[in-house]
């Protein structure tokens, strides 16, 4: 534990939630005490954000400001890097070489996957015995077979990350298979196995959906990206919750969907993204929502957006510098409104238009979003510039790299750019506002779109504006 002198500049690691595990530079303005020091932030300011953030601080969260390591050389995948980010220096390591000093950086404290410039990254030292070491010497002084199995257990770690592990599927075994047919998206239909037909494809037999003239069971050829096994069975006794992830029974296939309402004697509205329906059903024909993950099954949890409510959607001016032109809603229309709170920024969530307020403002029902007592779907007032109709989309049989996509996530729709196609019909999505890059489903995707002067225009292929 070192001594620090006044004036000193130093790092101090924060602990607060929100910043665990980042180090800030900070001045030392005094001891207050033993081991303990006033310090002064460079980049954070106090509340009333007029100065500088001052603090007392433990000295064993101090460390000196690591020597500047000049890097001329690209950083490689598992490199250990501090990211500069929230006014801090974050610990992780490369995940990703994406190209153009462009790099995928897992955070070790938060495991996010961000994606940073070369220039804000620097190579990760270890402050230890009053000495730096950089990250590769560090790792060098423990045993072999220790840094053998670390590193191993990394590359698994980020080779199966978020993907869907494809299982080994035998004659007459019963699975559930994936419809990619227009108006069937995203569907799943239980089927067996009737054997191999190549790498990767299946002839499979249907036992809910039959030929045309009803004479036999529907058979078919399927991509093993479209199979996974039948998920285990939920008995679920207690009532389903408001925004609970379903699979709802309908059209002889499993859907997924969203509880937006509970209703008398065991019935539910359920609110589907994919068809932007709102349909009723039985709480026997419903089952909690299974993903498939890395050969296995897990209950989906969607986490709820907290959206601070405001008394309205304030105006927006339109992209070409002049008052954006309002388009007019009736009553019981189904649209899309964007928030523009601190991290929902540009998000678009389905909602349902209550009345007309007059002065261009209309009350809004959201169909994914709820009160603070979780008791209802959420009410409130909206300026109608940030009130849109939902997208007419036809969804391709496969997103490209650099094609400008909406992604379903968190109940609303988010614009991003498709970084690359994975297996199984994923793909990593790369996300401007949030500067994230996500694993997103091919039916939790749709081609974006702006509206603009009352029309639908698709968006150019090319880095997102």
């Amino acid at each position: 534990m070192g001594t620090f002198s006044e004036g000193m500049s130093v790092e101090v690691k924060r602990d607060k939630e929100g910043f665990r595990g980042s180090w800030h530079n900070v001045v030392i303005v005094k001891s207050v005490g033993y081991d303990k020091y006033l310090v002064e932030y460079q980049t954070l300011k106090a509340v009333n954000g007029s100065q500088f953030l001052k603090e007392e601080v433990d000295a064993s969260c101090i460390r000196p400001c690591p020597p500047e390591i000049h890097s001329f050389h690209p950083f490689e995948p598992l490199d250990k890097v501090d990211a500069w980010f929230i006014d801090g220096w974050w610990e992780g390591h490369i995940r990703e070489v994406l190209g153009g000093l462009m790099y995928e950086v897992c955070l070790l404290s938060t495991e996010e996957e961000l994606v940073f410039e070369h220039s804000m990254l620097r190579p990760h030292q270890e402050w230890i015995k009053e000495k730096w070491v950089t990250a590769r010497e560090f790792d060098m002084t423990r045993s072999s077979s220790d840094m053998n199995l670390k590193s191993k257990d990394l590359k698994i770690k980020i080779k199966c990350s978020g993907k869907t592990s494809e299982p080994k599927f035998s004659k007459e075994m019963r699975v559930e298979v994936k419809s990619d047919e227009e108006g069937y998206k995203g569907s799943w239909y239980a089927a067996v196995i009737i054997e191999s037909i190549g790498q990767h494809k299946f002839l499979v037999e249907y036992l809910t959906l039959r030929t045309e003239d009803e004479s036999e069971p529907l058979k078919e050829m399927a991509d093993a990206s479209d199979i996974r096994p039948c998920p285990p069975v939920i008995d679920r006794i207690d009532r389903f919750k408001m925004l609970e992830e379903v699979d709802a029974w309908y059209n002889d296939g499993w859907w997924v969907g969203i509880i937006c309402k509970i209703l008398d004697g065991l019935k539910y509205m359920v609110y589907f993204w994919t068809t932007n329906e709102e349909l009723v059903f039985d709480h026997f024909t419903l089952r909690p929502h299974q993903e498939w993950i890395d050969g296995k099954w897990v209950i989906a949890f969607r986490k709820k957006p907290k959206v601070q409510v405001k008394p309205g959607l304030g105006k927006l001016k339109g992209q070409n510098g002049g008052v954006a032109r309002r388009t007019k809603f009736s009553v019981g229309a189904k649209v899309e409104a964007k928030r523009d709170e601190e991290s929902y920024r540009g998000s678009w969530y389905p909602a349902t238009i209550v009345r007309h307020l007059g002065n261009g403002k209309y009350l809004l029902r959201y169909q994914t979003l709820e009160t603070d007592d979780e008791t209802d779907l959420l009410t409130e007032e909206a300026d109608a510039l940030c009130i849109r109709p939902p997208p007419v989309t036809q969804q391709p049989d496969i997103f490209w790299p650099l094609d400008e996509v909406d992604a379903w996530y968190n109940g609303g729709w988010w614009a991003g750019q498709v970084c690359k196609v994975l297996d199984g019909s994923n793909y990593t999505v790369y996300f401007k506002m949030s500067n994230e890059i996500l694993e997103i489903q091919h039916s939790d995707l749709r081609p974006h779109q702006h509206w603009l002067d009352g029309k639908w225009i698709a968006a150019k292929r090319g880095w997102i504006s």
